[in-house]
């Protein structure tokens, strides 16, 4: 199993109520929003669904480190630190991704909020209406997700 990276591309406008609710039920409520899930039959049907409006593939432990460290947030939309993550876990940002990677914890045990709200991309998407294998940005993607959330970080 892998964790995935989601990134919501498409806005709310004209969104049919099925793939609204299944947006909803992944978290991503608004455009450039990115959650990181497994990549369980049930999320695979969700990401069917929804491939119109959002890009996945398997993120790697660098980008989600500078992820975490970057746009991870707590309650009271307070930054995550280092510091905080080794006073949590007893671990440094690099160690707890690898093991976040191969699901010895999970990001609830620093309390982060499970949405990470992104900037769009520098130098934009490719094209919002296309898929990724069309030259666009909808849909799977192998590991260039981690390119795509560099570029939003």
């Amino acid at each position: 199993m892998n964790r995935l990276a989601v990134v919501r591309v498409r806005g709310r406008v004209d969104v049919r109520k099925d793939v609204q609710d299944t947006l909803k039920m992944l978290n991503l409520t608004k455009a450039n929003h990115c959650v990181i899930i497994d990549d369980r039959e049930s999320f695979a049907g969700m990401l069917q669904k929804v491939k119109d409006y959002v890009t996945y593939g398997p993120i790697d432990s660098n980008t989600l480190s500078k992820l975490i460290i970057k746009w991870g947030r707590l309650e009271g939309d307070i930054r995550v630190t280092e510091e905080y993550v080794k006073e949590k876990t007893g671990k440094d940002i690099e160690a707890f991704c690898k093991d976040f990677l191969e699901f010895k914890c999970e990001l609830s045990d620093l309390n982060i909020k499970k949405v990470f709200r992104l900037h769009p991309p520098h130098k934009g998407y490719e094209a919002t209406k296309k898929p990724y294998t069309l030259g666009g940005t909808l849909g799977p993607r192998d590991i260039e997700i981690n390119g795509l959330i560099q570029k939003m970080i």
